[in-house]
C-alpha cells in the first residue's frame, strides 16, 4: 500500500511538473504579451457568461446523477448532491493521477449520509462517467475531424489521418459499449473485493438498456451538457471577437475534452498546448488559444476549489479511511 501510495505521489508530482514545462514552453513561444492582450479584451459581461455557463455545464451533470440515482430508487435533491458532486470534480481536477478518486468519494459520500449502499453509489458514478464518456467521444470525434479538414495539408494525407482517427476512437467506444450490452466485466478493476463489483456491475447492466427510460434521459442530459459546453466555448470565441464560430467551437470543445483526459492537475499545459493548435489552424491565433485554455482553467478552478473546501470539511477523513482499508 504504501509503495502504491508513494508511486501516485511521485507519477501525480511527474504530471503536474510536465506540465507546467509544456505550459512555459508554449507562452514563451507563443509570447506571452499576446496571450496577454487577449485576456485583456474580455470584458466583465464576458466573464460573468463564463462564470455562468460553466455553472450550467456542472449543474446538467448533477442532474444526470439525480435521474441514474432516481432509476435505482434514490430521491435526492439537486443541492444535497451539488456538493459531493463539485467535491468529486474537484479531485477530478487537482488530482487526477488517483483513479476512481472520485467515483470512491461520491460513493461514500451517498453511504455516509444517505444510507445508500456503497455499490450502488459507486455504480451511480460509473454509469454518469459512461454516459460523459459517450457525448465525449462524439465531440472528440467531430473535433477531430473538422480540424484535420481545416489543416493545410493534401487531401490524400487529411483523408488518411480523418479516418485513422475515427477508426482508433470509434474502436475504443465500441469495445465499452460491446461489453456493456454483452454484460462482460467492466468494473473488474475496481477493486479486488468480488462481491462489491459484481454488485456495481450489476447496477451498470440494468441501467444500460434500451427498455429503460432513465437510459434515455441521461443520455440526454449528456448531450444537452455538451451543448452548454459548446456554448460557453462559442460565448468566448465571439467575446475574443471570432464572431459565431460554431464550427470550430465544436474542434475547441473536443480538444477541451482531449485536454481533461490527459491526468494533469487542471489539464495544465496539454490544454493550453491543443488550443493554441486549434485556435491557430483556424486563423484565431495562438495567441488567443492559450488565452481561452486560461480563461477556461479560471473558471473551473473557482468551481473546483468551492468543491475542495467540502472536500476538506466532509472528506479528509473518509479519503484516510478509504487509504488504509486499501
Amino acid at each position: 500500500m504504501h509503495h502504491h501510495a508513494m508511486k501516485r505521489i511521485f507519477l501525480g508530482t511527474a504530471a503536474f511538473m510536465g506540465g507546467v514545462v509544456l505550459f512555459g514552453v508554449l507562452i514563451s513561444y507563443i509570447g506571452w504579451h499576446e496571450v496577454w492582450a487577449s485576456l485583456q479584451t474580455l470584458s466583465f459581461l464576458s466573464i460573468a457568461v463564463l462564470f455562468t455557463t460553466t455553472a450550467v455545464f456542472l449543474a446538467l451533470g448533477v442532474f444526470r446523477w439525480q435521474y441514474i440515482l432516481k432509476s435505482q430508487g434514490y430521491s435526492l435533491g439537486f443541492l444535497q448532491l451539488w456538493k459531493s458532486f463539485l467535491s468529486g470534480f474537484s479531485l477530478l481536477f487537482f488530482v487526477p493521477i488517483i483513479p476512481f478518486a472520485n467515483e470512491v468519494f461520491r460513493g461514500s459520500v451517498l453511504r455516509d449520509k444517505y444510507n445508500i449502499p456503497f455499490s450502488r453509489g459507486m455504480a451511480s458514478v460509473v454509469i454518469e462517467h459512461i454516459l460523459e464518456l459517450t457525448s465525449t467521444v462524439v465531440t472528440v470525434v467531430a473535433g477531430g475531424v473538422i480540424f484535420l479538414s481545416m489543416s493545410n495539408v493534401s487531401y490524400s494525407v487529411k483523408t488518411f489521418a480523418v479516418i485513422l482517427f475515427v477508426t482508433v476512437w470509434f474502436a475504443a467506444a465500441s469495445v465499452l459499449y460491446i461489453r456493456i450490452f454483452q454484460k462482460k466485466t467492466i468494473v473488474g478493476f475496481l477493486g479486488r473485493k468480488k462481491g462489491n463489483v459484481q454488485e456495481v456491475e450489476q447496477e451498470v447492466f440494468a441501467f444500460f438498456r434500451l427498455d429503460n427510460r432513465y437510459f434515455w434521459q441521461g443520455v440526454s442530459l449528456s448531450f444537452l451538457r455538451n451543448i452548454s459546453a459548446l456554448a460557453r466555448v462559442v460565448a468566448m470565441l465571439f467575446f475574443f471577437g471570432k464572431g459565431i464560430a460554431l464550427v470550430p467551437g465544436i474542434t475547441i470543445l473536443g480538444f477541451y475534452y482531449l485536454a481533461i483526459l490527459v491526468p494533469v492537475p487542471a489539464a495544465l499545459g496539454s490544454h493550453d498546448a491543443l488550443q493554441a493548435a486549434g485556435f491557430a489552424v483556424f486563423g484565431f491565433g495562438a495567441g488567443t488559444g492559450a488565452a481561452f485554455a486560461l480563461a477556461i482553467r479560471a473558471a473551473e478552478i473557482a468551481f473546483a476549489g468551492a468543491g475542495l473546501i467540502y472536500l476538506v470539511h466532509h472528506g479528509v477523513h473518509m479519503l484516510g479511511n478509504f487509504f488504509v482499508r486499501k
